[in-house]
């Protein structure tokens, strides 16, 4: 009979440590669904209070430059480092890699002449050479720049 009392308590044990096991668990589970949905609500209010400081707005000097022509703002500031080369004629063209290193671009050589090459179906741009391509601009080019600096410096 002891051997079976034995096993009883052993059964009776076991069943014991597995309940103690499944509550643990689902403590930790309901500790950490909690923390969860605080993280969740920490984060909306800090992005509401993000909004409300910098507001839901872009800058007014870049939607100045995008609307007053078709040249997108980034290809714009590509136009603006080609005329501050001084790319203006074949001879003083640059390649997409001169451009990368002269004004540290954090873009790739390979999407910089992307841009250019889209600017040159614009005709803003005009490309010579095979291997590296080199760029100027066009005098339409010239007359973006200039029309858009002064529309720029109206509006200040």
């Amino acid at each position: 009979m002891e051997v079976d009392d034995i096993q009883k308590q052993l059964a009776e044990l076991q069943n014991k440590i597995d309940e103690t096991k499944k509550q643990t668990t689902e403590q930790r589970i309901d500790h950490l669904e909690k923390e969860l949905n605080a993280m969740k609500d920490r984060y909306i209010t800090l992005l509401e209070n993000t909004l409300e400081s910098n507001g839901n707005r872009k800058s007014e000097i870049s939607n100045r430059i995008s609307n007053k022509s078709a040249v997108p703002l980034e290809k714009f500031q590509l136009l603006l480092l080609l005329k501050q080369s001084k790319a203006d004629t074949q001879e003083f063209a640059v390649s997409a890699t001169q451009l990368q290193k002269a004004f540290s671009l954090n873009k790739t050589s390979r999407t910089i002449r992307d841009k250019l090459a889209a600017l040159g179906v614009m005709n803003l741009v005009q490309s010579m050479g095979q291997k590296p391509k080199l760029y100027f601009l066009t005098p339409k080019g010239m007359h973006i720049i200039n029309q858009q600096q002064k529309g720029l410096l109206q509006t200040l």
